[in-house]
């Protein structure tokens, strides 16, 4: 089950990517899909407890490929460092799930992967998202 922290990120996320696709005045349709592709992100969660919740891009990407949804491989993908795949919406989408944190508030690079190495007890440099942050700062995103 997804819990209510967990749904204030998915509609923080979804939000901030709409919020930047009005703002760089992106078509309405590119704005409709990057709210829609924030909202279905973490849609793995929903079918995994808590032991698994590594696997939620790939648990997630697949059923909406199941779904035939046009951005599975942006869910399947997310939050995977030097992934082969490569689109401006999963971009996107890899910037706004490390804009916002747990509780749906937009932060920086820094406070997010403070906040999930605090909740992992993992050392920042250790986590996957770190190398994520590191691959969206090369490509100018901050």
């Amino acid at each position: 089950m997804i819990s209510i922290d967990r749904q204030k990120h998915i509609f923080g996320v979804a939000n901030f990517l709409k919020e930047f696709a009005i703002k760089e005045k992106m078509k309405s349709q590119d704005v409709e899909d990057l709210f829609t592709l924030g909202l279905l992100h973490d849609i793995g969660y929903e079918f995994l407890d808590e032991k698994d919740y590594s696997t939620h891009p790939t648990v997630g990407g697949l059923i909406l490929k199941k779904q035939k949804y046009k951005y599975w491989k942006e869910v399947y993908y997310h939050g995977v460092s030097n992934c082969k795949y490569k689109s401006k919406f999963l971009d996107l989408l890899n910037w706004a799930d490390m804009r916002i944190d747990g509780k749906g508030n937009v932060v920086s690079f820094g406070e997010r992967l403070a906040d999930v190495s605090r909740r992992y007890n993992t050392p920042i440099e250790k986590l996957s998202c770190y190398k994520i942050v590191c691959e969206l700062k090369a490509k100018g995103f901050e």
